[in-house]
């Protein structure tokens, strides 16, 4: 069994590649040890913006939100799922100038926003906004299946509960063992398995500062009395450490802006604690007065795969091993669009050069990227 492209992760950026491949006609071919979305993708708040602090990054998120906003017709009929509510970045005193400089540079039609202009919320500690008009959010799931039967659709095949036990590199290409005992030829590998990507290319001699954290997100719901008041748009709230989304009915979405503890992607424990609900509860309230009865209904704990600088880690480890990870919690909005770049990447055909800034090798040579507001490195 033979191909142009063997993909490792069927999680969204996997796929995404996998689509923009077999679109052009290349044989490809991707591996799971689950099925599409079964990892961190289908536990992503799946936030959709473009406020990025790194110009290319927008302009990527930009494109991926495009995609999503017309998915069928790009997909072929698939459904992602998005919606457009717009979003408000609440920024301290200490990122007043990064958030003038980013929603004035980035051509996102943000704009700013006094903080007193925001009468639905409490402000207290807040020196600005930044209004974001095409945010939203998507469903993680409907999205990464989608884009996996577009692929399929364009002959690429996607081989789920597969996991990958070992990769042998060889002058004429690369040889991938799945458990089953089955050989896989591919010209050359993409290894895009999230938390599973720095021990898969460690047999290779390829030593990638990646890092594991586990964040949980919480959903609650309003007390009846208080839906008159809900936050109709996605909120990131960088002061309080925090982001909200609208969800179907009268619930909301919760999760961290922040660092969070260290865990084993083959061991940690997905479900969120009542004290961790507590906290995220806690830090909305403070915002919305409407939130303030809200009772939690669910929620659960993922994965992020983070890079030292906390922005996405693509490009060559080897001669024929290439790497998309370390997106670090922010690359569910990207991948549409960023599939794109990395596809070109691998066939080599008319690559962004700018998309170098991002390869492995910074690490190495002291080339590491600025990201978010503070602590806030999760908002690119």
């Amino acid at each position: 069994m033979t191909y142009d492209v063997g993909i490792i992760g069927a999680g969204i950026h996997g796929v995404s590649a996998a689509f923009h491949l077999a679109r052009r006609g290349v044989s490809t071919v991707v591996f799971d040890r689950g099925t599409p979305a079964s990892g961190p993708t289908g536990r992503s708040g799946a936030i959709c913006r473009a406020y990025y602090t790194d110009a290319f990054l927008s302009e990527v998120a930009r494109d991926g939100i495009a995609f999503l906003a017309d998915f069928g017709e790009r997909t072929g009929g698939g459904q992602s799922g998005f919606r457009r509510t717009g979003a408000f970045y609440l920024h301290g005193p200490d990122d007043v100038l990064t958030a003038r400089d980013t929603a004035a540079r980035l051509g996102i039609g943000g704009e700013l926003v006094a903080a007193e202009a925001l009468p639905h919320l409490d402000t207290e500690g807040v020196a600005v906004a930044v209004w974001e008009p095409g945010a939203g959010y998507a469903d993680p799931f409907a999205t990464t299946l989608g884009l996996a039967e577009a692929a399929r659709g364009h002959g690429a095949e996607i081989h789920s509960d597969r996991p990958v036990v070992a990769i042998d590199e060889g002058a004429d290409g690369v040889a991938v063992t799945t458990a089953d005992g089955s050989v896989h030829h591919v010209g050359v590998l993409l290894v895009a398995a999230g938390p599973w990507t720095a021990p898969l290319l460690r047999p290779l001699g390829v030593d990638l500062p990646l890092t594991v954290e586990r964040h949980v997100v919480a959903i609650l719901e309003h007390d009846p009395a208080d839906t008159a008041g809900l936050v109709p748009h996605v909120l990131i709230d960088v002061a309080g450490g925090y982001y909200s989304t609208p969800q179907p009915r009268t619930q909301y979405l919760v999760g961290g802006v922040v660092p969070a503890s260290p865990a084993d992607p083959d061991d940690f424990d997905r479900a969120v604690a009542p004290d961790e609900t507590d906290r995220l509860a806690a830090a909305a309230a403070r915002r919305s007065p409407a939130r303030r009865r809200a009772v939690p209904v669910g929620g659960w704990a993922s994965l992020y795969d983070v890079s030292p600088d906390w922005q996405p880690v693509a490009g060559q480890v080897s001669e024929r091993v290439y790497v998309d990870a370390g997106t670090s919690g922010h690359g569910f909005k990207l991948a549409p669009a960023w599939g794109d770049h990395v596809a070109r990447l691998l066939i080599g055909d008319d690559v962004d050069p700018r998309l170098a800034a991002f390869a492995p090798s910074r690490f190495e040579t002291g080339a590491e990227l600025a990201a978010g507001f503070g602590a806030a490195r999760i908002l690119g």
